[in-house]
C-alpha cells in the first residue's frame, strides 16, 4: 500500500512552516527569551512533534499493510484463500450449530431449524432442508435432480403424475367418466437420516471457525446419507421407504456399453427423457474405460455415487422422479452428558427426514445388474 500523499503532503508543509518560525524566533532571542517567547517555542516544538508522529504513522501504516498483503499473497498461494482467524473468546451460549443455538442437556433434544426458531441475525440465512443438503460442500448429490416436495408434518405429501396415453378420438365417440385416469396424492412417513460428532468445549467457545466445519460435515454426512435412501431405500424398523432400486425395471446384465444403450433406449420408449445415469465410482472407472468419448458425449450426465451397489447401473428420468422431506432439519446438542462432561466434550447432530420415492413409471427408471 503507497502512503497516502495528500495527507504527507500536507504534514511536511506545516511542519515545513513550524520550523521556520521556530528558526526566526531561536535567531531573534538566542538564549534570551522572554516568557512570552518560550511559550510560542514550546508550541512550536510540540507542533513539529505532532507532525513528525503523524508523518510516522502514515509510513509505518504503509509498510504493515504492505507486509499484510506479502503474506496474504503467500497465503493465497499455497491454496488458502483468507488470513487465518484470532482466537475469539465469547460467551458458550454464543454458538451456533446450524445456525441455533445449543441447548444445555444431558441427552439429545432435537429442535426444529426453522426460520421462525433461528436467531434474528440468521434468519436471513434459513433455507429449507433439501436446498441446504444439495448446497453443502459433498452434500446430497440426488436432491437437485429430483423433484422435492417439503413439507412440515410427520407425513410427506407427493403429487403421482398419472402417465396417460394419446390417441385419435372419433368425432362421436362419447366421453365417459370411467375412462379418465383419476391423479393421485401419495401420502406416507418419513424415516430419520442423522449424523453425530463431538469437539472440545473450549475450542467450540473460542474459534468461531470450528462451527463452520461442524456445518459442513453434519450437512456432508445427512446429505449423502438421504442420497443412500433416495437409492436403496430404508427402514427404521417401523417405517419402510422404497429407494429407486425397488422402483425400478431391472434387466440381468452385466454394465457394458451396450446394456447402458439399451437402458437408456427403454427409458425413451417410456416417453421420457433419460438425464442421469447413476454408477457406483469403481463401476464408472470400468465403464469409462471402455466406451469411446464421441459415444459418451451422447449419453446423459454419470453421476458416480458410493450409494449405488457395484456392478450396477441406474439410467433414470430423475426429473420424473419425486420424494417428500421435512421442510426443516433437526438440530440438537448434548453439553452435560456423563461421558463427556469430564471429558469437556459436547456432541452435535444433525437430522433429516425423507419419505418414499415416488416414480411416475417403472420404465423411467432402468435398473442393469447381473443376475443374482
Amino acid at each position: 500500500m503507497a502512503i497516502n500523499a495528500t495527507q504527507a503532503a500536507d504534514h511536511i508543509a506545516k511542519r515545513d512552516a513550524a520550523t521556520a518560525k521556530l528558526t526566526a524566533l531561536q535567531t531573534k532571542y538566542g538564549n534570551n527569551m522572554p516568557a512570552g517567547a518560550r511559550d510560542a517555542e514550546e508550541r512550536l516544538l510540540s507542533e513539529i512533534a505532532e507532525h513528525d508522529n503523524a508523518l510516522r504513522g502514515l509510513v509505518g501504516d504503509a509498510v504493515e499493510t504492505d507486509k499484510r498483503a506479502a503474506y496474504v499473497n503467500s497465503v493465497v498461494a499455497v491454496g488458502a484463500d483468507h488470513l487465518p482467524d484470532e482466537v475469539a473468546k465469547r460467551s458458550f451460549s454464543d454458538v451456533r450449530v446450524l445456525g441455533m443455538p445449543l441447548a444445555r442437556t444431558e441427552t439429545f433434544s432435537f429442535v426444529e431449524r426453522s426460520a421462525d426458531a433461528i436467531d434474528a441475525i440468521d434468519t436471513a440465512n434459513w433455507k429449507p432442508a433439501p436446498i441446504m443438503l444439495a448446497e453443502a460442500p459433498n452434500g446430497s448429490q440426488l436432491l437437485g435432480r429430483v423433484q422435492t416436495f417439503t413439507h412440515n408434518s410427520t407425513r410427506g405429501y407427493v403429487p403421482v403424475v398419472p402417465q396417460l396415453q394419446a390417441s385419435i378420438t372419433g368425432r362421436s365417440t362419447e366421453l365417459l367418466p370411467d375412462t379418465l385416469t383419476t391423479g393421485a396424492i401419495g401420502t406416507f412417513e418419513t424415516v430419520k437420516v442423522m449424523a453425530m460428532v463431538k469437539a472440545d468445549h473450549d475450542n467450540l467457545q473460542d474459534y468461531p471457525q470450528l462451527e463452520a466445519s461442524i456445518d459442513a460435515a453434519l450437512l456432508a454426512a445427512l446429505g449423502a446419507g438421504v442420497d443412500d435412501v433416495i437409492v436403496n431405500g430404508g427402514s427404521d424398523g417401523d417405517i419402510t421407504v422404497p429407494g429407486l432400486m425397488g422402483l425400478g425395471t431391472v434387466t440381468d446384465s452385466a454394465v457394458t456399453v451396450a446394456s447402458v444403450l439399451g437402458a437408456v433406449a427403454q427409458v425413451k420408449s417410456a416417453r421420457a427423457v433419460p438425464d442421469t445415469i447413476l454408477m457406483h465410482p469403481d463401476t464408472e472407472a470400468a465403464f469409462l474405460a471402455s466406451i469411446d468419448g464421441a459415444l459418451l458425449a451422447k449419453l446423459p450426465e454419470i453421476v458416480a455415487i458410493p450409494s449405488v451397489p457395484a456392478d450396477t447401473t441406474i439410467v433414470a428420468a430423475l426429473g420424473n422422479t419425486a420424494v417428500a422431506m421435512r421442510e426443516n432439519l433437526g438440530v440438537a446438542s448434548a453439553t452435560d452428558h456423563p461421558e463427556l462432561f469430564y471429558k469437556d466434550q459436547v456432541a452435535l447432530a444433525g437430522r433429516a427426514r425423507i419419505g418414499d420415492v415416488v416414480v411416475a413409471n417403472a420404465a423411467h427408471v432402468q435398473i442393469v445388474k447381473p443376475a443374482a
